[in-house]
């Protein structure tokens, strides 16, 4: 009842609850994918933007190569943060795999006819099942790092343990041990990419974003601005036309 009453809720346009954080003028824009393995089905990407506090603006979908329509996507939810507010002072993509150059560019050449010089920082995550980076905490018996804990594995690429251990803590088994996920950090004012203060605050966010599932009161370890695209991508090819109506943009219908 309680991961229904919650969900319900945040279909309703409602807000089961949000990040307690300061409210900041920048804008984070989630963009996730999905193969559907019986039609052999290309990638779907998503878009979703929210505001730095969890509060969800907008989301669109789009197939695999759409590349100029997904960048356009992440423009205009620019566009209209900046229309309702000032010129954000920095764009944060987080990302399902590796940003290309091309993907890159495209947003760049955007953001300079819109006449924004802001930062445009790239967030990949990734999990890890597949790859053998692991790390152990040899002062506790089940070895999981605490949840939190970050580790710099060098190239501007992290590790974040997101999990439900905590200092202090009862830690219950059945939660699990989730592998920890891989973030790849890139900046298109590279001296800002560098700073360690800015790393640590983006590595919160993506933290802080995995608190954001509306769908269930069991935390989550990947981050909303991730897993709302992918479960929107699963069901985009039940739309008729590949097209999902645009009064279905705006809402968390999905849940």
């Amino acid at each position: 009842m309680n991961n229904i009453s919650i969900a319900i809720l945040a279909k309703l346009n409602g807000v089961p609850w949000r990040l307690n954080v300061k409210v900041k003028n920048e804008l984070v824009v989630g963009v996730g994918a999905f193969k559907n393995s019986d039609t052999d089905t290309q990638y779907i990407g998503s878009a979703f933007s929210f505001t730095n506090n969890g509060k969800f603006n907008r989301f669109d979908c789009f197939m695999k190569n759409q590349v100029d329509e997904l960048a356009g996507s992440i423009i205009q939810a620019v566009k209209e943060y900046v229309s309702l507010q000032e010129s954000p002072s920095r764009l944060v993509i987080h990302f399902y795999k590796q940003m290309n150059t091309r993907e890159l560019d495209v947003i760049e050449e955007s953001l300079f006819k819109l006449g924004l010089n802001i930062p445009v920082f790239v967030v990949s995550i990734n999990k890890t099942e597949l790859h053998d980076i692991v790390a152990f905490d040899n002062l506790w018996t089940e070895l999981m790092p605490v949840s939190g804990t970050f580790i710099n594995i060098g190239r501007s690429r992290y590790l974040l343990f997101n999990n439900t251990r905590y200092p202090n803590a009862f830690f219950n088994s059945n939660d699990g041990y989730p592998f920890p996920i891989k973030l790849y950090i890139r900046c298109t004012h590279p001296e800002q990419g560098k700073d360690p203060k800015i790393i640590k605050e983006l590595i919160e966010q993506v933290y802080q974003f995995s608190r954001m599932y509306w769908k269930l009161v069991r935390q989550q370890n990947f981050p909303v601005t991730i897993k709302y695209p992918e479960m929107v991508a699963e069901m985009f090819p039940l739309f008729e036309g590949n097209e999902i109506p645009d009064f279905g943009k705006d809402n968390l219908w999905f849940l």
